[in-house]
């Protein structure tokens, strides 16, 4: 009788440490749950920026684009700010020549007696060797270095101290002169700076010849 109760209890003992042993092996360690969660934390962590960068490139493209129109705008606004300001300067520069042309014009009715005193002091006074000559050289040089479609043939040149007359004609090779001829080349002529110094100029020309006379006073 003891010997079954003996049997009894230590069967009963095994069933309860079968039992325990199979929960065990089917029931998941403790570990397995949290590394899991820290795997799916991590994915999500390097995952997040990615898709945020993804996200928000459109924005970013869009912005820089809208800067750099804004860019070329100022810039171009800028630029043409300058060249108005440039044009404001070229003008306000030939209303100062134009006012200075005017202040200093001889009225028409004493254009012909001027003229009648140019060629008397022309006649009458003594020439200053050395502006005399660095005068008719600069005339000779320009007429070779003007660039003209013909060169003109330098027939009187003459200066005294303050008065010079210089005369020019078509050349013998020369059958007719290109249209505006003469005009073209004194326009030429008085943007020389050692013409400049004349207060008072007169031209008077044909087909074939242009005579001048300028005056420092």
């Amino acid at each position: 009788m003891e010997l079954s109760k003996l049997s009894f209890g230590l069967a009963v003992t095994a069933s309860f440490i079968c039992g325990a042993v199979a929960m065990s092996l089917f029931q998941p360690t403790p570990q397995q749950p949290h590394t899991y969660q820290q795997e799916f934390v991590e994915e999500q962590i390097v995952q997040a920026p990615e898709q945020q960068v993804t996200a928000i490139a459109p924005v970013i493209n869009k912005q820089v684009a809208e800067v750099n129109s804004y860019s070329s705008a100022a810039v171009s606004k800028s630029e043409l700010e300058q060249q108005i300001a440039e044009l404001k300067l070229q003008v306000e520069n030939q209303q100062a020549v134009i006012a200075s042309y005017r202040s200093s014009a001889i009225p028409p009715q004493q254009i012909d007696s001027h003229l009648d005193e140019l060629y008397t002091l022309l006649e009458e006074q003594s020439r200053d060797e050395a502006w005399a000559y660095q005068v008719e050289t600069a005339m000779s040089d320009f007429l070779i270095m003007a660039d003209l479609p013909v060169q003109p043939q330098l027939s009187v040149s003459t200066c005294k101290s303050s008065v010079c007359q210089f005369k020019l004609l078509q050349p013998e090779d020369v059958d007719d002169l290109p249209s505006h001829y003469w005009r073209n080349m004194t326009d030429k002529m008085m943007e020389q700076t050692w013409w400049k110094q004349f207060k008072f100029t007169s031209t008077t020309s044909s087909d074939d010849s242009l005579t001048i006379i300028a005056s420092t006073e």
